[in-house]
Formats: C-alpha cells, structure tokens, sequence
C-alpha cells in the first residue's frame, strides 16, 4: 500500500494497493483534517508513526502532523505554522536530523528555515539566523530561523532582508509579473540531510548546494543541470530529478580535499516532453519516478536497487502527486514535492 497526494486537483491523500487500484474508492479521504484546511499538499512522511503533510499553497503554509493506521489518520497538531513576518511561506519539503532539528525549504520566501523539534507534534523556529550568516553579516537582517538564505532580499510579499550572493550560498531565485505585481517564479526546491550536510536544490541556479547542517556554512555545489526539483538519497548514492532525466552521483565529501568533483550523470530519461520529479526505492529496490508533465508515476524494475543501468517500465499510476509507502514505517521517508513519493 502507498500513499497518494494530488497537487491542487484533491486536497487529500488517497491510498493505493502495490498494482496502483485506488482503495476505499467510495470514500477515498486518508486525512480527517476539520480543523485546518487543506491546500496544494506538497510532500508527505511516515515518521516515527505520525503522518506529517506539508500543506503550502495560497490559503496556507504549514505543517501538520496525522495519527492513525491503515488509511484513516486524523489530525494530531500544528507541526509548525507560519508566524509574523516569518519564513514559512509555501513550504515546499522537510528533512529531520534525528537529533531534535528539522529544515524547511519555503519557495515564496527562498529560504531554508531551521527548527527545533520539542516532540512528534510541535517544532518551533529557530530564533536566530545561522552561525554563518551571522558570522559574515553581523548587521545584517534575516527571517527568523534562516539557516540557508535567499540571494535577493527584496521578494514578493516579504519583509527586506539582507541578500547572499551566490558564491557565498545565496539561493537563486526568478521573480515574474503576475496580474500587475511580482511573484517569485523558480526558487528553492527539495532539500535532503546526510550526516551532517544539508543538501538544497536551488532550481533556478541550476545546481544542488551542500551545507554544514549545523552552522550554515556553504560548502560546495555540483555541476550544472537542468532545473533541478527533487532529490534523494538512497544509501550511498544521491538521485537528482531535472528536465525530463534522473540523474545520479555518489554523495559528495567535501571535507576531504582528495574527493573527486562532484558531477551528476544521466540514469534514465523520460520522453523528450516529459518533466521528471518525484523519485523513490520501495523495499524490492524498485525505482518510482514521478512525471510532473504526464501526470503519471513509472515503476522500473531494478535488481535490488543495486543496478538501474536498463530499467524495465513495469505499470504506470495515473493523476498522482505525491505518493508515500504506507508499510513498514522504520526506514526514512523521502520527501519530494509535486509528483513526489517517500519509500518506506
């Protein structure tokens, strides 16, 4: 069984058997929420045995946190809400650390939020911007909690804050015109934590960017690709989504002065149209990529998720968003936006 979000065509998760059949089709909700709206529910994670569900669009963005089992799960709490002036704003993915913290990448604000995690049902911003940016811009001023910033500090709807250039780990960002004033187009994408590192797509830079989790601190970037949306990592091996490819690299050391550079390099790729996003292994190895454009998620075969080298296509799941694997929860959850899914 697995899980199902639809960005913004139902604002629910739905439940499906491994062949792809929708259960309890009559009534097919998985989430009781009458106490927060639902709006474009982004990624979702199996936790610890709570449900957490990022819910970012234009009527709301925060976090929530579900209990339940098979596919009932009534609301629980406010994980994290947006507060005044805040940096929470369209959340787009959540990674935790296991040792009390949690990352939030916000597309509207173009930052990459920390907090402390008080217990399953509650985090709270970190006040403070990172130990890096406050070492570099003393003066400076930040959203609260911004572990990784934003390289223009003049967007939409935000309070001015103090902007990052690039080469020092500012996110890129696009801004357009929309019915007569700006709206942040390309921003700040998946985000992943690996021992220590934070690694962050920055879609419009083209790149995926590491940090020290920690303090902040940029630590390295890799080759360029072609607007990046959803990463995961899958024992030692980094899979990206970008343009209509994944693609694939062993994760980076860059603490070690001797590793090689670090360069992604195509695994698979959809049609010439298609638009790759969320990716993840269920506990057969098999591969599941998300097609933003076709509305459809492929299953590949692998042997083991040792060897993606000829992926054979095994079935295709229509109009899915996001999917998540309702089984055994003891193994992390990978969160990936849009069309994304969460092996566990």
């Amino acid at each position: 069984m697995f899980f199902v979000t639809f960005h913004q065509a139902v604002s629910n998760v739905y439940a499906y058997d491994d062949d792809g059949n929708l259960l309890n089709r009559g009534m097919p909700n998985v989430l009781n929420s009458s106490a927060n709206e639902l709006d474009e529910l982004r990624g979702i994670y199996f936790i610890d045995d709570y449900l957490y569900v990022i819910n970012g669009g234009k009527k709301a963005s925060n976090i929530l946190c579900f209990q339940g089992s098979g596919t009932s799960f009534n609301y629980f709490s406010m994980f994290v809400s947006n507060p005044a002036n805040g940096p929470i704003y369209h959340p787009f993915a959540m990674a935790m650390d296991g040792n009390g913290h949690c990352f939030v990448s916000n597309q509207d604000s173009n930052v990459v939020a920390a907090l402390n995690v008080l217990n399953n049902k509650q985090a709270t911003l970190v006040t403070t911007p990172s130990a890096f940016l406050q070492a570099r811009y003393p003066s400076g001023s930040f959203l609260a909690g911004t572990l990784v910033a934003s390289s223009n500090g003049a967007l939409p709807d935000m309070q001015p804050t103090t902007p990052v250039p690039q080469q020092f780990g500012g996110l890129d960002v696009s801004i357009v015109s929309h019915k007569g004033k700006g709206k942040v187009q390309n921003s700040v994408r998946d985000l992943a934590y690996n021992q220590g590192l934070l690694f962050v797509l920055d879609e419009p830079g083209g790149l995926v960017r590491s940090y020290n989790a920690a303090t902040g601190q940029p630590l390295g970037v890799s080759n360029t690709l072609d607007s990046p949306t959803h990463l995961l990592i899958n024992g030692a091996t980094m899979y990206v989504s970008a343009g209509n490819q994944v693609l694939t690299s062993p994760i980076p050391h860059p603490y070690d002065a001797a590793a090689p550079i670090w360069v992604f390099r195509p695994l698979l790729s959809l049609g010439t149209s298609d638009s790759a996003s969320g990716m993840a292994f269920d506990s057969s190895g098999n591969f599941y990529v998300g097609n933003r454009s076709a509305k459809k998620v492929h299953v590949f075969d692998s042997n083991n998720g040792s060897s993606l080298a000829t992926p054979g296509q095994r079935y295709l799941i229509t109009r899915s968003s996001c999917f998540t694997w309702g089984g055994d929860r003891n193994s992390t959850c990978f969160p990936l936006g849009e069309l994304s899914c969460a092996a566990l």
